[in-house]
């Protein structure tokens, strides 16, 4: 039935009354009372340092704050990508699927799967795309290393974690998410962080070791290790003692 069907409202017995705005309430604070109090909640505040480990991954999908021009618009957009961006992105997707179940374990449906995938991304990419076919190559190669293999009943995908990692009159607090992590029971045990760099540099992958120290330090894992998927290599990484 459309709206037009419906009865109009008969407020014709309703009687109106005028609305009474509520009195302002006075301000007795002093400007002296002001200060104090500035002063005291400045006092109680304790600083606190972010630490987001995924924010400097530039195979990561990043993004900036807009101004929103509709109320149902996003506070924020993703960051024009390239080609390299996207191939650090198919490739964590991929990971990501296969371990949930959602990609079957199949080398053609892993190619299938990857350019489905470089279509949806690269609509407004005019540069050179990487290749589907090397993108789902890598991804099937990295889950057939010994280390992952070895893991690979227990990876569970992008894990979220948040912990207060530092102390005293300083304390920083950890938003991130982890690649991939494996359970002992309830306990971290294992994390591992994807890395599509073709060649990492020395300085590479003490910044990506950073990273994971970081994560063990928050989840209380025992040992993560950094798979650099081009290559296959593997890194293993132990929580910080000091």
């Amino acid at each position: 039935m459309g709206c037009e069907a419906l009865p109009a409202l008969d407020v014709s017995g309703l009687t109106p009354v005028p609305a009474v705005p509520d009195a302002d309430t006075p301000n007795a604070q002093t400007a002296e009372e002001f200060d104090a109090e500035r002063t005291a909640i400045a006092a109680a505040a304790v600083p606190l340092t972010w630490i987001r480990p995924s924010d400097h991954d530039p195979d990561r999908l990043a993004t900036i704050e807009v101004v929103a021009l509709e109320p149902g618009d996003g506070p924020e957009a993703d960051v024009p990508i390239g080609a390299g961006r996207i191939r650090g992105l198919m490739l964590h997707k991929l990971m990501e699927e296969a371990l949930t179940g959602e990609l079957r374990q199949d080398a053609g449906r892993f190619v299938d799967r990857a350019r489905e995938l470089l279509r949806g991304l690269a609509v407004e990419i005019a540069e050179a795309l990487p290749s589907a076919d090397e993108i789902a190559a890598t991804a099937w190669r990295t889950l057939q290393l010994p280390e992952i293999a070895e893991l690979r009943d227990r990876l569970v995908p992008e894990w979220p974690v948040y912990a207060m990692v530092g102390d005293g009159a300083k304390p920083s607090a950890l938003a991130g998410r982890i690649d991939a992590i494996a359970f002992e029971g309830d306990r971290a045990d294992v994390l591992v962080d994807w890395k599509s760099d073709v060649d990492p540099t020395g300085k590479d992958i003490r910044f990506h070791a950073g990273q994971l120290r970081d994560y063990l330090r928050a989840s209380g894992a025992t040992r993560g290790a950094i798979v650099y998927m081009t290559p296959g290599i593997v890194r293993w990484v132990v929580p910080d003692t000091t």
